[in-house]
């Protein structure tokens, strides 16, 4: 009914926004704001509207409450106010596995929902709710008087809103971003680039499996983790050219695709501990150059490692390393790895940048950096396993044998101890292996 007369106040000029019977009336200024109120109320009172005066803030102020929430626009933060704080609490105490009817669990999800738009990474803690009511009305035919069962999914996002601090808010945001990042991913690895940066990589075995939307919103991970993983209180923009992929962004995950909705989950976590906020924006794949050259290349020939047979061989006679020092995420043997490039999960790029004492380490360097190696562990009185070819005649070989603190295992050339993809493999498949524990102190 008002549609009209708001149309015809837009058109003198005068901001204003409407739900139902409700208006919020803006203006640059306090004098703008208060030419707004006094034309729309007198309008609104010729055409035969009654406006309750007493309800109504008609002085013009950076703040007012509107719909629920309370808007500043002196800091450009929407505010959940208190009342709304306290009926969270209240509704949120639920325990793990304990039974609901869906329609009481539906009210209280309804209740967060309600709040998601002055509550900043809200809407991130109520998909897994989502889903859970979802896959309940499946199983019972949409009856909502039928029981659920709360999950410890559930209940993780409950205890996130229980912990809410005492004024929650979210910033108003426009489309200014501090960092532009674009990411891509083919079937064999992932691209990213951003302001001349680059980085590749290929995928996991484990990650292969995965559909292409999957490791799209992988690498679009991979891209922050990188190119971001120094930016605080930051706005990025992700180009993605992946449908799929911008959606569960953009939504903080969803509730057709687990998979899909809990790496949206892990990429919005590792926002929200920054302070990060994202958006994710198409790019056609013919615009996306930089980021597509990248999710293709080939492996370089340093790309080799030993098999998970032998490492554990390895592991039985020395113990357990702490850290790889010669590795990326595709062929890291310890949790922690130093990559030779950027990669999204190592603890350092370039191993010799870094201090090895205090680590027990795991090296497989590339041959030409054998006696750089050596070097490096004996300046640093370092401790840890390495494994080189058996190749006597090399100027570094007398210097790996006296820095031995045990007895080393040899390996025979076989085929199944080595991994390899690069043109190097017929040559690794067919050498002998050493591998030994060597003391800095020696």
């Amino acid at each position: 009914m008002l549609k009209p007369v708001v149309s015809h106040l837009r058109k003198l000029g005068l901001l204003s926004n409407i739900y139902l019977d409700d208006l919020l009336l803006l203006g640059y200024s306090y004098e703008s704001c208060t030419k707004n109120v006094s034309i729309t109320t007198a309008l609104l009172e010729e055409l035969g509207f009654i406006i309750n005066y007493k309800k109504s803030e008609l002085t013009p102020s950076q703040t007012c409450s509107y719909l629920g929430f309370i808007y500043n626009a002196k800091n450009m933060i929407i505010q959940l106010p208190r009342k709304k704080r306290e009926k969270i609490n209240k509704i949120v105490n639920l325990k793990l596995h304990q039974s609901i009817k869906i329609r009481k669990f539906a009210k209280i999800l309804g209740v967060l929902v309600s709040c998601c738009p002055a509550v900043e990474y809200g809407w991130l803690y109520t998909k897994a709710s989502e889903r859970q009511k979802f896959l309940a009305l499946e199983k019972n035919h949409d009856n909502y008087e039928k029981y659920m069962v709360i999950s410890s999914e559930v209940l993780d996002e409950l205890k996130w809103w229980k912990r809410l601090e005492k004024t929650p808010m979210c910033r108003i945001r426009n489309c200014s971003y501090d960092l532009e990042i674009y990411s891509d991913a083919s079937l064999t690895g992932w691209g990213v680039y951003c302001n001349g940066q680059k980085a590749n990589g290929h995928w996991k075995e484990s990650e292969l499996s995965n559909y292409i939307n999957y490791l799209e919103l992988l690498a679009s991970y991979f891209g922050l983790k990188i190119l971001a993983k120094n930016h605080r209180n930051a706005a990025i923009l992700l180009h993605i050219d992946n449908t799929t992929a911008i959606s569960y962004i953009n939504r903080m995950g969803g509730v057709q695709y687990e998979n899909l909705s809990k790496l949206a989950k892990t990429i919005w976590q590792w926002c929200e501990k920054r302070e990060i906020w994202i958006h994710a924006s198409y790019i056609a794949s013919k615009d996306n150059v930089e980021a597509d050259t990248e999710s293709r290349k080939l492996q370089e020939n340093t790309e080799i490692e030993i098999s998970n047979t032998l490492f554990q061989k390895i592991i039985s006679e020395f113990g357990k390393p702490e850290i790889d020092l010669f590795a990326s995420r595709s062929n890291a043997k310890c949790e922690k790895y130093v990559s030779w490039r950027r990669d999204p999960e190592s603890v350092a790029i370039d191993a010799f940048t870094i201090s090895w004492e205090g680590y027990y380490f795991y090296a497989f360097p590339p041959c030409s950096l054998i006696l750089k190696v050596l070097r490096k562990i004996k300046n640093e009185s370092a401790r840890g396993i390495m494994v080189v070819p058996e190749w006597p005649a090399q100027l570094w070989y007398p210097m790996f044998c006296s820095m031995l603190s045990a007895e080393p295992i040899k390996v025979p050339a076989k085929n199944n101890l080595m991994i390899s993809s690069t043109s190097m493999d017929k040559f690794w498949r067919k050498t002998t292996l050493v591998v030994g524990v060597l003391s800095g102190n020696l």
